[in-house]
């Protein structure tokens, strides 16, 4: 698409699963490629890859975490690009675990990494893209938000309140020609679910079935991509997510979904994932 050709487009957690396939989906259009993570070898290897078919990429190394880095690395881009075009906060870590017996540590990594790396990244090329005038920041919630469920708690929790961050500041920067997304992606089978251990036969049977009732990173990355050209507000990326948000307004519904919490209730033996497009 002409529009995106050599613009400048940032995705972070961009060496695999979700964040590489948005990659490959701009590099069809011509767009100048910034791929972030925390894995040096597979962030050069989805270089190569997409280098090797004629795409525009740099990369850093970059844990987005760590203010500092992040402020690095908005000043590097900001240096050598004049401005950033496109920021995908797609970097994420998933875990699952009862509240009663997740530590204080484990919910400081889920928001450093899930709340906290977002807020850096936009903080730091949010002042450059009011100061030209647009931009866009695309964030990737999870549709977790809306299914409040058993050990999803602490993950969910800090994933609805990125969820709210985001949309709120579509409406206040718009004003500025910023456009923001809001992504809630379902399920998907990215290998975040791998150390997932659960007692119960509904727990087992879910994540036995995994391959069947969820997405493709291919697939929700082509959503995301559409979603940055369409310039929407929110993508809820699977009808479920739209079903889940509404639901429990409606009271039978809403026994029915505590009916399956109750079924599908998994314990975690401190399970976590290192999935950066988790849902």
């Amino acid at each position: 698409m002409a529009k995106y050709r050599d613009k400048t487009i940032l995705i972070t957690g961009g060496a695999a699963g979700i964040g590489c396939c948005i990659a490959k989906n701009f590099a069809k259009d011509g767009s100048r490629l910034i791929l972030t993570d925390v894995n040096a070898k597979a962030l050069a290897d989805t270089k190569a890859k997409l280098v090797a078919h004629g795409a525009k990429v740099d990369t850093y190394v970059v844990n987005v975490a760590d203010q500092k880095q992040v402020e690095k690395l908005a000043a590097d881009v900001l240096k050598k690009y004049g401005r950033l075009d496109v920021l995908i906060n797609n970097a994420g870590v998933g875990y699952m675990g009862e509240i009663a017996t997740t530590p204080i540590e484990q919910w400081r990594r889920l928001m450093d990494v899930d709340f906290w790396g977002v807020l850096y990244h936009t903080y730091a090329f949010l002042p450059s893209m009011i100061k030209n005038k647009g931009g866009q920041i695309i964030n990737v919630s999870s549709g977790q938000a809306f299914f409040q469920l058993p050990t999803w708690g602490p993950y969910a929790a800090i994933k609805a309140a990125l969820g709210v961050f985001s949309e709120v500041l579509h409406w206040e920067v718009r004003k500025y020609g910023v456009k923001v997304t809001t992504v809630y992606p379902y399920m998907v089978n990215t290998g975040l679910y791998d150390d997932i251990q659960t007692d119960t036969v509904g727990g087992k049977l879910s994540m036995m079935l995994l391959p069947l009732y969820s997405q493709s990173p291919e697939t929700v990355g082509k959503i995301i991509y559409k979603a940055v050209k369409s310039g929407k507000h929110v993508e809820m990326v699977n009808v479920l997510n739209t079903f889940a948000k509404y639901a429990r307004a409606v009271s039978p519904v809403g026994n029915m979904i505590s009916f399956f919490s109750d079924l599908f209730l998994t314990r975690s033996k401190s399970a976590g994932g290192n999935g950066q497009t988790a849902a």
